[in-house]
């Protein structure tokens, strides 16, 4: 004889379900739940406010750094504008001569200065007012190459300048003196006028400066010569002595 399939199948009373119940809660609550990675979260979340800042740092930098560049680059190109410009730099020295503008004093010894104008040469003696020598005077012709001379100073120190003139750009001078050859020193305007300023100081033997307390009119100046870049004479003169 066949069971039924509802016989076949163990009944659950509602006071047996009760106690099941029951018995998983107790086993619920007697279950003590691990504690949650604190430490960890927390070191998470300082790098997380690290990354944050730096982020934030960077971006403000790389703001301030936009300005600052273009203030840079106007302040470079001011800087060269004012290098190249005329009134920063109005002379310009190539080897033993120096280019000037008009009227510009150039220092050439103790309380002594130089300057150019298109007429001739200005100077000042270290106590005295300025003096002047055109282009012309002292018997020298422009069209023709020549060196004058101008001796002044005490004891066996002297100072030497005077107006030269000749074709072609000026790149050293000689002075040959009593006491030896000094390398000297030009000035000349741009654009070629064919004529210039040359010096030297020089130191005379004990000798030949015991001679006089004034100077004589050469100085101890026996020839000045002055050459181009490539050697050749522009001008030169015998003095004499």
């Amino acid at each position: 004889m066949k069971r039924s399939r509802t016989e076949a199948q163990p009944r659950v009373t509602n006071a047996e379900a009760a106690r099941l119940r029951e018995a998983l809660a107790e086993a619920a609550y007697g279950i003590t739940p691990s504690r949650p990675p604190l430490a960890g979260i927390e070191r998470l979340g300082r790098r997380t406010r690290r990354r944050r800042r730096s982020a934030l740092l960077g971006a403000g930098c790389a703001l301030l750094l936009v300005p600052l560049a273009a203030m840079a680059a106007r302040s470079t190109g001011s800087e060269a504008d004012r290098v190249n410009s005329p009134v920063a730099a109005p002379s310009v020295t190539a080897g033993k001569v120096r280019v000037v503008t008009p009227g510009e004093r150039v220092p050439v010894a103790p309380g002594r200065r130089i300057w150019l104008t298109a007429d001739g040469m200005h100077w000042t003696e270290p106590q005295g007012p300025a003096r002047f020598r055109g282009v012309t005077d002292g018997g020298l012709a422009r069209d023709r190459p020549g060196v004058g001379l101008q001796a002044t100073g005490r004891g066996g120190a002297r100072f030497l300048f005077g107006i030269y003139h000749g074709k072609g750009e000026a790149a050293r001078v000689r002075t040959e003196t009593v006491g030896g050859d000094v390398e000297g020193m030009a000035l000349t305007l741009a654009g070629g006028p064919g004529w210039g300023v040359w010096y030297a100081s020089v130191k005379l033997p004990d000798a030949a400066s015991k001679t006089s307390t004034s100077p004589p009119p050469s100085g101890g100046t026996r020839r000045v010569t002055v050459y181009d870049a490539a050697g050749a004479v522009i001008a030169s003169t015998d003095f004499g002595r």
